[in-house]
């Protein structure tokens, strides 16, 4: 008989594993439960991409979110935000409010902030107490600004947008100087854009020309892809950038995040790309230190 009373792994019974309740993801190679209990994100818009990343966060036992949006629920969130019911719609409720409530009944030892205002009226001391930021916005302007104080604050940003059959998420991380961040894809046609909010709710946009702007057009099934995989990219995140930090190479277990390139989702046929984005260097953001 094989004596092993040196071996180092402690048998667990059913019930001991049956009472942790990361016992699973803790069975992860170069997964380390402390640093994502420990992790403070920012999570600005919490629409339907939104409801999905924070319900994600909570489950794997984020230690605290700050999540910010200035919407009240309406009827047309009910297909696709996991968290909000025809009640809260009904009591005209805030989506903060409502995400809050779900997200502590989830997971009880989450920390929640809300924060009921526009991004461009918050403390921007806020960016500097979180560890990633996850952008589940619907304008060009709000995506924009939070690219460029995460960038400023050396955050890592993490974006990403839904239409139809079809998402994308995008990482922006200063630490990795020769990578693209937001701002540098911006095009001509994204600028002309600015103003103009693609929402998932309220009336249809009037344009400036008098053209009329429709609401985007959405299903849940894109969304939970979509939010999946941006919750993924701050997982990666919270445990892969100390090992980069300190060696330059991320966590390879946990792998790398889309640092300066952009993940397409075309659910129409099936089919994930990635694409490297091209760091502009006239970019305001993140070559402003070079162009000095």
């Amino acid at each position: 008989m094989t004596d092993n009373s040196d071996n180092e792994y402690k048998i667990l019974g059913e019930e001991d594993i049956n009472e942790d309740k990361y016992d699973r993801q803790k069975r992860i190679a170069g997964w380390d439960q402390n640093k994502i209990s420990n992790a403070t994100v920012m999570i600005i818009g919490v629409g339907a991409t939104g409801n999905e990343v924070a319900k994600n966060l909570s489950l794997s036992g984020i230690g605290k979110l700050i999540i910010i949006d200035y919407d009240i629920i309406e009827k047309s969130n009910l297909n696709r935000c996991i968290l909000f019911n025809m009640e809260n719609k009904v009591e005209n409720k805030y989506k903060v409010d409502i995400i809050k409530a779900a997200c502590e009944k989830l997971n009880p030892e989450v920390k929640i902030l809300t924060i009921k205002k526009a991004l461009n009226e918050i403390d921007k001391d806020l960016y500097k107490q979180v560890d990633v930021i996850c952008s589940c916005l619907d304008n060009v302007e709000a995506r924009l600004e939070a690219n460029n104080y995460a960038y400023y604050y050396q955050v890592p940003f993490i974006d990403s947008g839904i239409d139809e059959f079809f998402g994308s998420v995008q990482a922006v991380y200063s630490g990795v100087t020769d990578a693209a961040c937001l701002q540098c894809g911006i095009s001509g046609a994204d600028l002309d854009l600015m103003w103009v909010k693609f929402s998932c709710t309220g009336e249809e946009i009037e344009s400036s020309n008098g053209a009329t702007i429709g609401k985007i057009a959405t299903i849940i099934t894109t969304t939970s892809i979509i939010g999946g995989i941006q919750t993924q990219q701050v997982i990666k995140f919270l445990l892969g950038i100390d090992q980069f930090k300190e060696q330059g190479k991320w966590n390879p277990h946990i792998g790398e995040p889309l640092i300066g390139k952009q993940l397409n989702y075309n659910g129409l046929i099936n089919k994930f790309e990635v694409i490297e984005k091209l760091k502009n260097p006239d970019c305001w953001t993140c070559s402003y230190k070079d162009n000095k």
